[in-house]
């Protein structure tokens, strides 16, 4: 898991204040050492590893271009950006996977709003099964995000950031609305929204959709919802509640399950092949079940 912190000032030379932040965070078994001519520090404890690259130059134009697009609820975010003079790329390895560089970042995919009802079968065909999710997988990347998060905003605090890319998502936040994420974190309470984009749209026959990006990452699969005559607010808040409650309960929804608040207020999900990110599955969210 990556995050990049956008700094207001050059930070080349403060390696040991890096080293120092990170020790204080992980406790003091933590093993520091420097890699790559010194700019990056990277820190070992209890088979865990981060890593922490310090760059004295603003991230790429073209990796911000396409979230910066998409960041409605930031209106300032070119502005503010657009001063920064140097950053710091955060990962948190999976021992278990090979790393992403920051040259491998994944780049904003443009996605193509899809009208009408689903067309996708609702049963599983035999030779059509979904790939099998993993419970403490889910466990361990929520973890990792819990992790990423407090390290980014404990560097952040102290090296001035103006905001935070979180690569899973491929969303960009203000720095005050990321901290203020961080102070309300915890178990029960996750960032959702910084770890996953809701991203939604209006079709041309006047229905709408949403398809999330960032579950994946951490373990789940993605949300869909797909010509729905449900308001903007509620497709947003019922998509919300689902991602929090399957990362918060590590949770894996099963095709045709009923999910809900009560009693009298629940949709139905179904995990089907994704209509929007062909060649992967994703679980459709049919928010007029109830009805």
């Amino acid at each position: 898991m990556i995050s990049i912190i956008p700094l207001k000032t050059d930070i080349e030379h403060q390696g040991h204040e890096v080293g120092d932040q990170l020790r204080g965070l992980l406790g003091e078994d933590t093993i520091v050492r420097l890699a790559d001519s010194g700019r990056t520090t990277v820190a070992e404890v209890a088979g865990m590893v981060v890593k922490v690259s310090r760059r004295d130059h603003p991230v790429a134009a073209d990796l911000f271009e396409g979230p910066l697009s998409e960041a409605w609820y930031w209106p300032e975010a070119k502005e503010v950006l657009s001063g920064h003079e140097a950053h710091l790329i955060v990962i948190v390895e999976d021992p278990g996977e090979q790393t992403v560089e920051q040259e491998n970042v994944v780049k904003e995919t443009q996605l193509e709003p899809v009208s009408g009802t689903l067309e996708t079968s609702l049963s599983l065909s035999s030779n059509k099964i979904p790939p099998v999710l993993d419970a403490e997988k889910i466990r361990f990347r929520v973890q990792s995000a819990l992790l990423l998060t407090r390290l980014t905003q404990v560097l952040g605090s102290v090296l001035g950031a103006s905001g935070v890319y979180w690569d899973a998502s491929t969303t960009i936040h203000s720095w005050d609305a990321f901290d203020e994420s961080c102070q309300q974190m915890s178990p029960e309470n996750l960032p959702v929204r910084i770890w996953v984009d809701f991203r939604l749209w209006e079709a041309s026959d006047g229905t709408r959709g949403l398809v999330t990006r960032g579950l994946s990452t951490l373990g789940q699969r993605e949300l869909e919802v797909i010509g729905s005559s449900s308001s903007p607010e509620q497709i947003r808040a019922w998509c919300y509640t689902v991602a929090h409650y399957c990362l918060e309960k590590c949770e894996i929804l099963t095709h045709g399950q009923a999910v809900g608040i009560s009693a009298k207020e629940w949709i139905r999900a179904w995990v089907v092949e994704s209509r929007l990110d062909p060649g992967n599955w994703a679980t459709w969210l049919d928010l007029e079940a109830e009805e």
